[in-house]
């Protein structure tokens, strides 16, 4: 699948499709969704002692990346005790043959964040999960990248600092459950296209600090009610 990926940002399939505009409550502010972008980078990117699948400029992080941020311009308003995150679904839809390989795939991704420094341009706080299916999904967070596992996710917990500087745990514990979603019509091509929606969950995560694991943190959300999402669909025969 990675692959799959690959060849699509190489080939220049994706055709951004951001509407969302100074009218929706929901849009992104430019400068906060960098930030976003930048603290998970910073987390992904150059890391070194995570599954070299998932980070680095090849792995699976950056090239999902690529493909979903010209779209990730609206996210909800979800109120935690005094505080308020930002969240945002992500599912892929892959039934698709490249190199006479058949490949057929489904995830769920949930991205989240809240304590935005407007001086600063950092977030406090990031949640990253990642896991098989699309919705209905009930999924058991543990440290290992297995995708090809039904029933299991990740899960990551990154901490920004003003400075720009990043912690991040992994999960060890925990649960990610999607209930439905639903969206609207599509934008994009044939191969590749976007649909805008929502998706009904909660997740919870107990997570350690890579790499020694010293310290741990807990957190949840409900977003039960609702979370702005998108569909990524990917058909046909690619490159």
């Amino acid at each position: 699948m990675r692959t799959m990926l690959l060849s699509l940002a190489v080939a220049g399939v994706i055709v951004a499709c951001s509407d969302a505009g100074g009218v929706d409550p929901d849009a992104i502010p430019v400068a906060q969704k960098l930030a976003v972008w930048m603290a998970l980078d910073s987390a992904f990117r150059h890391d070194t002692t995570l599954d070299p699948a998932f980070t680095g400029d090849s792995g699976l992080y950056a090239l999902m990346s690529t493909l979903v941020i010209p779209f990730v311009d609206r996210a909800s308003r979800i109120a935690v005790g005094g505080d308020t995150t930002r969240a945002v679904g992500i599912e892929f839809d892959i039934d698709a043959t490249q190199g006479g390989t058949h490949v057929v795939s489904n995830l769920t991704a949930i991205l989240a964040w809240r304590g935005y420094d407007s001086t600063s341009r950092t977030i406090d706080t990031v949640f990253f999960l990642l896991g098989s299916g699309r919705a209905p999904v009930t999924d058991s967070l543990w440290s290992r990248f297995t995708l090809d596992t039904a029933g299991t996710s990740t899960g990551f917990v990154i901490h920004q600092k003003t400075d720009s500087t990043v912690t991040k745990w992994l999960s060890r514990g925990g649960h990610l459950r999607t209930t439905t979603s639903q969206y609207g019509s599509t934008q994009g091509r044939a191969t590749f296209n976007v649909s805008r929606g929502m998706l009904n969950g909660e997740f919870t995560i107990t997570a350690k600090l890579v790499p020694d694991s010293t310290t741990t943190v807990t957190s949840a959300l409900d977003f039960g009610s609702g979370a702005r999402a998108i569909k990524v669909k990917i058909r046909g025969t690619l490159p």
